[in-house]
């Protein structure tokens, strides 16, 4: 990870919705993100916070589609953090993500995201319990969902198909722990 310039957006700098100090670029391998140096907040647009999700845990959370917008009816309302996005200046919202206690500051206008400095951790822990607390019948659905993306998916067919390929092995570690007599059993045949 290495700081570079300041952040600018259309030739503005970029300042921290929290403290209005710049934001500092920072490269994360092959993506950068904009974040800032006194609070450790970061400004990210939704696709490089999906490509950050999609590189942890060797990517075991890839195929969660982790998209802010797709479950409108999941959002709650959190108590408002009164931020203006760095990039245009509208004010952000602050939300709370499905049954998780992550909370994210989302600009309706650009639909970049605001992360505090331990809110990303927050989202890992989210998917991490995720992934552990899922059934074999869960993830029998999530696979036959990720069969129909690789056709009809946001992605493009091969990528889908690693998501495809991610649900498959959590699925046959997951039948092992859900049922370690059949597993056992089944070399013999």
């Amino acid at each position: 990870m290495r700081a570079r310039a300041a952040s600018r957006y259309n030739g503005i700098e970029m300042n921290c919705p929290k403290d209005g100090s710049p934001l500092e670029s920072v490269e994360l391998g092959p993506m950068s993100v904009d974040r800032c140096p006194e609070c450790g907040g970061s400004w990210t647009g939704i696709e490089e916070l999906r490509l950050l999700k999609d590189r942890e845990a060797a990517g075991d959370y890839s195929w969660i589609d982790f998209d802010l917008w797709k479950d409108r009816d999941k959002f709650r309302a959190h108590r408002q953090q009164r931020y203006r996005c760095p990039r245009d200046g509208q004010p952000m919202t602050t939300v709370r993500y499905g049954d998780s206690t992550v909370t994210v500051d989302i600009c309706g206008e650009c639909q970049g995201v605001w992360l505090d400095k331990r809110e990303f951790d927050g989202i890992l822990a989210y998917l991490e319990d995720t992934v552990t607390s899922q059934t074999v019948g869960d993830l029998l659905k999530d696979l036959r969902h990720e069969f129909v993306e690789i056709f009809t998916g946001p992605e493009d067919p091969i990528s889908e198909a690693g998501d495809f390929i991610r649900v498959l092995s959590l699925l046959e570690r997951r039948f092992a722990v859900e049922h370690p007599n059949i597993v056992a059993w089944i070399p013999r045949l």
